[in-house]
């Protein structure tokens, strides 16, 4: 069974619960402090806290239900106030300043991410302006043992609340929890500015999904540890980058890597979803 999980502090959460609930026959039961919303083969719950700083909440809600991953249903803040739809996995390469631990990282679930993102290719042209991206790893929780991504609307209040785009972000995650499509090449990415352009296009475009995202502004941090903390709980078997904004000391981290296969991002557009 697979997790939604929504913030009552979030106003972007909430509209995607909201469009959620009334896609299927709900019950409703109140657990600990925690409300759930239980279908057959997915729950929504709503807690009080905000979604960055959520820190073993599967530790936490599994004391009453069986799951198996986690969607955490968010907003998402950008000072240029684009219209946006967003999703990525959590955790710091460096420092911790907006939730979670240093140096830590989430466990992701690439393939229900790559199955939300081609649910909303479907649906962008709804709702006027919005653009879709994928974002680097960033901010909290980080410790999540369970796979797990955010999906978020941004970004600002008025897109946040914003009921055309509540609905398509709902139906997209309800086709990727309910899509069987499981036979994606999963990949780690390295390179880009934090809205990740070429892994974007990648997992539009291709057979690639991505686990853990690294941007360029991270690489002082991006050490080897991480990337092979990122892979493992990626369950990557590609690593793919950015030539042009790789620097030559994570290239070199590159060398002492096992297990993956690496490429430039214009070789794995090659694997073309066409």
């Amino acid at each position: 069974m697979k997790l939604v999980v929504c913030s009552t502090n979030d106003p972007a959460s909430l509209n995607i619960m909201s469009h959620l609930l009334t896609m299927g026959s709900f019950e409703k039961k109140k657990l600990g402090d925690y409300t759930f919303y239980f279908e057959d083969d997915f729950a929504v719950v709503e807690v009080n806290e905000r979604l960055i700083y959520a820190d073993r909440i599967d530790e936490r809600l599994s004391r009453f239900l069986d799951f198996d991953e986690i969607l955490f249903a968010s907003r998402h803040s950008s000072k240029d106030g684009r219209k946006i739809f967003t999703t990525h996995v959590s955790g710091n390469v460096g420092e911790s300043t907006y939730g979670g631990l240093a140096k830590s990282l989430a466990r992701p679930s690439p393939i229900t991410m790559k199955n939300f993102v081609l649910a909303l290719k479907k649906r962008l042209n709804r709702v006027m302006d919005f653009e879709f991206s994928l974002e680097a790893t960033h901010h909290g929780p980080s410790e999540i043992s369970k796979p797990c991504a955010f999906y978020e609307i941004g970004s600002t209040e008025l897109e946040w609340k914003n009921g055309e785009a509540g609905e398509v972000l709902a139906e997209s995650i309800l086709e990727a929890i309910r899509d069987p499509r499981k036979d994606w090449k999963i990949a780690v990415g390295i390179g880009g500015t934090h809205y990740v352009p070429r892994q974007t296009e990648i997992i539009l475009e291709t057979h690639f999904a991505f686990g853990h995202n690294f941007a360029k502004y991270t690489f002082e941090n991006l050490d080897l540890e991480i990337l092979n903390k990122a892979i493992e709980l990626s369950k990557a078997e590609f690593l793919i980058y950015d030539d042009k904004s790789t620097n030559a000391r994570v290239k070199t981290l590159f060398e002492e890597l096992s297990g993956v296969k690496i490429l430039k991002a214009k070789e794995a557009k090659k694997f073309s979803l066409d």
